[in-house]
């Protein structure tokens, strides 16, 4: 570990390196940045008291790996806010048994099959996204310069609640009470709160108390109508084909039919309408927020690399056609043809690698020990155990030129240096970490990516404007803008986001086209 001061243990030393970097960026970077110039290994502690304890920090795929196979909780630091925003435990802190129980619940309604048949409702969602995206160029062909996170964050949230409960909140166009709550839940949750005396002196419990009830009547509103809906379905035994397809119908279908979830008339138990409320507000927290960052990474490096921008739009003409403007028909008629795009798909998971949203959080225990490949020990007890993604998405151990953008080792073969899928990289790819306790929405979030792909990519080019938006806002000019000379850093938020909320403006390609400008949209 660090060298320890006897009062501040190694909040000093933490101090120091991250005045290093920018002040909000996120902290993943803070810990890769100590592993790569103090600890090759990529096993190190930290000790934050009084602020949190001891945490172990791994950088190491071999280590990480190990994680996985000892089941361990979500430390009390992480479960609290959590759960102060769902409302309750959810599948993001549940343990144990309970954990088991609505994650097999879920499976189904987060299998490949089920999201690949729910992908026309989320086209056309993200087609909307399109068109607001279109109309910013309406008089030029090029927009003003705007924040483009807000937009994403907007569209994902209409994409998340609508595969989860079939609706549709039309938050793009229009603000919407549910999507407001839970956004002002999650700004107004201290991530330190437990350890802050003054905290409950504070509005902040009743800003909770009050978007928590909003969320659960919207909600509960939504479980009654499918519950309703699944009842009579069952009683006319009516065509599949009309009811809800949602992953929450799907979940009614299955309680109903589990004597422990019902009452002896039939009806969903009120502590079982109350978890499954709990579980749906942490599908719409984490379902929004990490694709909502990786969309916005997927055009940050559209924009830096002309060569892989061109193979994608080539793939996407192949299997969809010339005409950009029959992609949503043709995503809904043939949901199926997204399989057909494995560029795409690694153009994808190499974004995720450069840019994972998150990392993982383990609370270890007693006679749970890592151990690196040089047989050293590291105990856990009495540790939060922290897998930093970036400290392993970035390590030469693993990775073939670590810091480059190389789509094409996702889809060399095993002769090929490149090749991703061998020994050497064996779990250091976990932009949704591995394991039993794995991301449940991985699938959808890649499905997502590559529906707004395919919808927006050939006709609209996203260029960041970080430069301009610079010179705009010089009040608020910080010393250090850059991580690894990128300006568009992992900013700390719940999820990783470009700093800044991601200036850009998007130009109509057709209009680039017709001026003859091909240069790169970044430099």
């Amino acid at each position: 570990m660090p060298h320890l001061h006897p009062i501040f243990g190694h909040l000093l030393f933490l101090r120091k390196v991250a005045a290093t970097l920018p002040e909000n960026t996120i902290m993943h970077n803070v810990m890769w940045k100590i592993a790569r110039e103090h600890f090759p290994g990529g096993l190190y502690y930290l000790n934050l008291w009084p602020f949190s304890a001891t945490i172990l920090i791994v950088c190491n795929a071999y280590a990480a790996s190990q994680v996985e196979h000892f089941n361990l909780g979500k430390p009390k630091s992480v479960v609290g806010p959590i759960d102060t925003i769902a409302g309750g435990p959810s599948l993001l802190t549940q343990e144990g048994s309970e954990w088991k129980r609505w994650r097999r619940l879920f499976s189904k309604g987060f299998s490949a099959g089920h999201l690949l048949s729910l992908a026309p409702s989320i086209a056309e969602e993200i087609a909307v996204f399109r068109g607001l995206l279109v109309s910013k160029c309406q008089d030029t062909g090029r927009s003003d310069i705007f924040q483009m996170e807000e937009s994403t964050v907007r569209m994902t949230f209409d994409v998340i609640a609508r595969v989860v409960m079939d609706k549709r909140l039309h938050y793009q166009v229009c603000d919407n009470p549910l999507a407001a709550a839970l956004r002002s839940s999650v700004e107004w949750t201290s991530w330190r709160g437990q350890l802050n005396p003054f905290a409950m002196l504070s509005i902040r419990p009743l800003v909770h108390w009050r978007n928590s009830r909003v969320m659960n009547r919207y909600i509960g509103q939504e479980i009654d109508k499918r519950v309703s809906e699944s009842k009579l379905g069952n009683q006319t035994s009516s065509d599949a084909g009309d009811q809800s397809k949602s992953i929450l119908s799907l979940l009614i279908n299955d309680l109903l039919g589990e004597a422990d979830s019902t009452d002896p008339n039939g009806h969903i138990k009120p502590d079982v309408r109350t978890a499954m409320c709990s579980q749906v507000r942490g599908f719409l927290l984490g379902g929004h927020d990490s694709s909502s960052g990786a969309l916005t990474y997927c055009y940050l490096l559209l924009a830096r690399h002309q060569t892989a921008h061109s193979r994608l739009l080539t793939e996407h003409d192949a299997v969809f056609g010339k005409d950009y403007s029959k992609a949503l028909a043709l995503i809904q008629a043939d949901p199926h043809k997204l399989n057909q795009l494995p560029y795409t798909a690694a153009f994808i998971k190499e974004t995720l690698r450069l840019f994972p949203p998150a990392g993982g959080m383990q609370q270890g225990r007693s006679g749970v020990c890592l151990v690196d490949e040089e047989g050293r020990r590291f105990p856990t007890e009495n540790c939060g155990i922290w897998t930093v993604s970036q400290g392993i998405h970035y390590q030469e151990r693993y990775w073939v030129e670590p810091e480059a953008f190389l789509p094409e080792r996702w889809l060399a073969g095993p002769e090929d240096p490149l090749y991703a899928g061998g020994p050497r990289t064996k779990g250091a790819w976990r932009p949704f970490e591995q394991g039993p306790r794995n991301c449940i929405g991985q699938t959808l979030v890649m499905l997502e990516l590559k529906i707004a792909l395919v919808l927006t990519a050939r006709e609209i080019d996203v260029v960041p404007a970080y430069e301009e938006w610079d010179s705009l806002h010089v009040k608020n000019d910080r010393t250090i803008k850059t991580v690894n000379g990128n300006r568009a850093y992992q900013e700390e938020k719940i999820a990783a986001h470009p700093a800044d909320g991601f200036p850009v403006r998007v130009e109509l390609r057709v209009k680039r086209a017709r001026d003859g400008d091909s240069r790169p949209l970044h430099p």
